[in-house]
């Protein structure tokens, strides 16, 4: 791959995280960290230091980024009904992107929360 190659694609991907916005790219960076951060099914909660951010705070945020999410992807297929073109094309793609990342966090969080019932 050569380097023109590859500064198009970083130049791609650039103008899409660009073409998100702030706010979503926020919504997206907190959904992974959720994601990535998953307490062990069946783990005590810890009420002091930064045990108390995984097994108290985190489990709490990730229904709330879940339904984030979904309303992301709700609202973005609104907005891509009145659009056209390259506007409604990467609106459907940002939709897509939100749903995808919602069932992911949805897979990983489910043997947590599946734990709990026990």
């Amino acid at each position: 791959m050569t380097s023109n190659t590859q500064a198009t694609g970083l130049g791609r991907i650039r103008r899409f995280v660009g073409e998100l916005g702030p706010l979503r790219v926020a919504l997206l960076m907190a959904a992974l960290v959720l994601v990535i951060a998953v307490p062990a099914p069946g783990a005590r909660a810890i009420y002091h230091g930064w045990g108390l951010v995984m097994s108290v705070l985190l489990p709490v945020l990730a229904p709330l980024m879940f339904m984030g999410l979904l309303l992301d992807a709700l609202m973005t297929r609104i907005f891509a009904s009145d659009s056209e073109g390259t506007v409604r094309s990467r609106l459907r793609a940002v939709s897509w992107m939100n749903l995808v990342i919602a069932v992911v966090l949805l897979l990983r969080w489910l043997p947590y929360y599946a734990a709990l019932r026990v």
